[in-house]
């Protein structure tokens, strides 16, 4: 098989090597995306220090990836998929979105979820997935697997006749909508910033720093300028603002989640996921996060009785991209030598 799989993101690039069909997979390193000129770097690093033979590879990219030219959202690398194909000499090549990964890794636990609540709590640990909220799902509806990052990546996974077919899309970047005057003031404070205000200008790390100077500007204090992972590390410690901007923040993704659940009807449940939630858990339920979820009018009773599951597992993007290169589903997207 002689397979690489690689996650990588805005911040992170993780990489795994699968050898052999029965072998499992090894070599998992995560690297930097900022310490590497482009791709095509970082991939030779790992492949040289491992000393590896690789024919194939399956990635798992954040951007859109179906045509030929990738351009990461949120870091400076772009290449072409049929140059990388050549570059390395592969046999075949895939790329897939990398919430589409998060997804087809969930593929076996959303197939076995049940009408029992008691059974679907022990499937999820055995998932290595954390209950954040119960509820009872539909079964064979879609499954909603998002969370923020870097960025916020949306994606859905649904089933037909026992097969897994994950729905890429930029949910992410759907138009911010307010669910409370502290959230229309904070529209109109990054509307003097940017045209578009969408989800991941404010459910993301540079979400968070964008939600921690509105904070000090309604405090009247002056701007910092510090990243998310300090913000975060404020919060925990309990510094009040910080404390604040993450409120806030969980309260968006609140909203986020009921609208794509009504979008998608994602009745099935939704796994959160990416680096941001995991890290915070502890401040989720202090936050108006539930208020905004079920704050959905006429259809409260609709999302109401969805189970929503955390994971903290940050190799699900690389077990997700090796599910993706056996999924006959995918099997037109692979790029082949001539």
């Amino acid at each position: 098989m002689s397979l690489l799989l690689a996650d990588i993101g805005g911040t992170n690039a993780r990489f795994a090597f699968k050898r052999k069909e029965d072998d499992n997979i090894s070599y998992i390193t995560y690297l930097k995306c900022s310490d590497f000129q482009n791709i095509h770097s970082a991939i030779k690093f790992y492949q040289e220090k491992n000393n590896l033979n690789i024919e194939n590879m399956s990635l798992a990219v954040a951007s859109t990836t179906k045509q030929d030219q990738i351009k990461f959202t949120n870091n400076n690398w772009s290449f072409k998929q049929t140059a990388l194909l050549d570059y390395f000499g592969l046999n075949k090549l895939l790329l897939i979105n990398d919430f589409v990964a998060q997804s087809l890794c969930f593929g076996s636990f959303y197939k076995k979820l049940n009408s029992n609540v008691d059974y679907n709590n022990k499937l999820a640990v055995k998932h290595n997935l954390k209950l954040i909220k119960s509820g009872n799902p539909i079964l064979k509806a879609p499954l909603l697997i998002t969370g923020p990052g870097t960025g916020l990546g949306v994606c859905t996974l649904c089933i037909n006749n026992q097969n897994l077919i994950a729905i890429e899309g930029e949910g992410g970047h759907a138009s911010f909508a307010p669910n409370s005057d502290l959230e229309i003031r904070l529209l109109k404070f990054l509307r003097k910033k940017y045209d578009h205000v969408s989800f991941e200008r404010i459910v993301s790390g540079s979400g968070i720093e964008e939600i921690y100077n509105f904070v000090l500007y309604e405090n009247q204090v002056k701007p910092e300028q510090i990243k998310s992972p300090e913000i975060g590390s404020r919060a925990l410690k309990g510094e009040k603002n910080a404390i604040k901007t993450i409120q806030i923040m969980f309260a968006i993704l609140g909203t986020v989640i009921s609208n794509m659940i009504l979008i998608n009807g994602a009745q099935s449940g939704v796994i959160l996921t990416g680096g941001i939630t995991p890290k915070l858990q502890l401040l989720l339920p202090h936050s108006d996060f539930e208020k905004n979820l079920l704050n959905k009018g006429r259809r409260h009773e609709y999302i109401k009785n969805v189970p929503i599951w955390l994971t903290e597992d940050n190799n699900n993007g690389l077990i997700g991209a090796l599910n993706a290169f056996t999924n006959k589903n995918y099997s037109s997207r692979i790029l082949s030598k001539k």
